[in-house]
């Protein structure tokens, strides 16, 4: 099992979430924690070079992966994430 790190702007993602939605991304960063070796992660483009995501609903969890630690860097709405 992969050991998961929170970015301070993560964190700060995370607050100004609805509770609901929170929610849904704790559990989906947990799910990704469990079955790391086991998920082919979907890169992000050449100008997000390293950085994989995943989706929960309309929002995005953007993480790095740096040996057997996945680092969450940005949660936020699809439309406002890669900007």
């Amino acid at each position: 099992m992969a050991s998961v790190k929170w970015s301070k702007s993560a964190l700060d993602d995370l607050k100004t979430l609805d509770p609901a939605v929170r929610d849904r991304v704790l559990s989906k960063v947990s799910w990704l924690q469990e079955n790391a070796s086991r998920t082919a992660p979907k890169r992000l483009h050449r100008e997000l070079e390293g950085l994989y995501r995943l989706r929960v609903g309309d929002y995005r969890i953007v993480y790095s992966v740096r040996g057997d630690v996945i680092v969450v860097e940005r949660v936020g709405h699809r439309r406002d994430i890669y900007k």
